[in-house]
């Protein structure tokens, strides 16, 4: 069952690139390569099962499948 938890410096990581829309400003805040970042948003997207991100080679931003359109619980709507 630990495989399905979020690892501290996963939302770490996702919080500050969603912060620094930047994957070179994100590493360097948090003290690790691009590489890791970029490994670690990965594992995060397949984790949860959805595109977190965006990613050109010039650009970052969120993509929309991480907000929810509805404020209703699942299954009371």
């Amino acid at each position: 069952m630990r495989e399905s938890m979020i690892e501290r410096h996963e939302v770490e990581a996702f919080l500050t690139l969603a912060e620094e829309l930047h994957f070179g400003r994100t590493a360097a805040k948090l003290h690790v390569s691009t590489a890791r970042v970029s490994q670690t948003i990965r594992k995060l997207e397949r984790r949860v099962g959805i595109p977190l991100f965006h990613r050109t080679s010039r650009h970052v931003s969120l993509t929309t499948g991480n907000c929810t359109t509805s404020s209703s619980p699942p299954g009371t709507a």
